[in-house]
């Protein structure tokens, strides 16, 4: 698929909820962040949110620090930088869509943030001066890029030495199903473009940088991410630019999403008799009484009701209880509840 035909679908999605304000989330603040994070920011500021996270917590800013941003969207995560890193530091932000960038500009001129840019450009060529930054943060964007070899050399082009990654993404453990990844609705719900989690690691590692760790957002996310077959969940992603004096590494991908948590999905993966795919998602044969794994499935539902392009449904059939898992995002228009978000 042309790396421009992305572009411009994922353009052309989120310019779309540029202008209709549309959020991920219910109205009001994003449930992404911690209350006291965000309690000075207007709620219609906070609440167009279309990440999938809080990397502005993961990265631990400093006061002086400069920050970049990439896929800034309305701006929330860098006036939320802006604020930690103080007058003597700045944050920027790089986007490809213009409306975000004029939605973003006003947001800042109408909160008086002077220590913040937003700048227009593609992840793959950052307008950034080399060493010029020492956190990069994004929360759900990198998965939009068609060339995230590239986005993961250019972050480590701009990066200071001893410089950090703090990201918040949609990862899968195992393939995605070709359907979904030729899916252009998909590309803007934040599904076609995620990467395997070894593949971003090795991604990661390929560009120079160490300590490279992905991790699970939630305990949903860990379960979802201990099943093999290519469903999305979101992650935390750190890593660190080499200083000259840090050693290297051993080629091992240090993966944390391996280990499951108890809970509703956890406990259904245990009952599995039998596994098949189909185009939008897959389907688990499961054991166990029908009430019971019905139970499961509406907890785990409503763990994952903000937004999330997974569905979760129970069928009874004549060989036992299936529950099937679909990517709705593959095949529901982009301006359906519930697409262009990761959360």
């Amino acid at each position: 698929m042309e790396a421009t035909t992305i572009h411009e679908a994922v353009r052309e999605h989120y310019g779309e909820l540029a202008r209709t304000s549309n959020s991920c989330c219910a109205t009001g603040s994003s449930t992404l962040y911690d209350e006291n994070l965000i309690q000075a920011v207007p709620t219609d500021v906070s609440g167009f949110s279309l990440g999938c996270g809080d990397p502005i917590t993961l990265a631990k800013l400093q006061p002086g620090e400069t920050v970049l941003d990439l896929g800034s969207g309305g701006g929330l995560d860098c006036f939320l930088a802006a604020k930690q890193v103080g007058e003597t530091g700045r944050a920027i932000g790089v986007d490809m869509t213009p409306a975000m960038l004029a939605k973003a500009r006003a947001n800042a001129e109408r909160l008086k943030v002077q220590n913040v840019e937003f700048r227009e450009g593609y992840l793959e060529a950052l307008p950034v001066e080399d060493h010029s930054v020492d956190v990069v943060i994004s929360n759900c964007v990198i998965n939009l890029s068609p060339d995230k070899s590239r986005v993961f050399r250019e972050v480590s082009r701009v990066l200071k030495p001893g410089g950090r990654v703090a990201v918040s993404d949609i990862v899968t453990n195992g393939v995605l199903p070709e359907a979904v990844q030729q899916s252009m609705d998909s590309w803007g719900a934040c599904v076609a473009g995620a990467l395997d989690q070894r593949d971003y690691v090795n991604g990661l590692r390929a560009a120079g940088f160490v300590e490279v760790q992905v991790q699970p957002k939630s305990q949903t996310d860990q379960a979802l991410a201990s099943l093999p077959i290519g469903v999305p969940f979101s992650a935390t992603i750190t890593a660190t630019k080499p200083d000259g004096a840090t050693a290297a590494e051993p080629p091992t991908i240090p993966l944390e999403a391996a280990q499951a948590v108890p809970g509703p999905f956890d406990q259904l993966l245990g009952q599995v008799d039998s596994l098949d795919a189909f185009d939008n998602g897959y389907d688990l044969r499961v054991k166990g009484e029908v009430a019971a794994i019905r139970a499961q499935v509406n907890e785990l539902s409503a763990a994952l009701s903000c937004c999330s392009p997974l569905s979760f449904s129970v069928v009874e059939a004549a060989d036992g209880v299936h529950v099937r898992i679909t990517n709705t995002a593959a095949n529901q228009p982009v301006t359906a509840k519930g697409s262009g978000c990761c959360n």
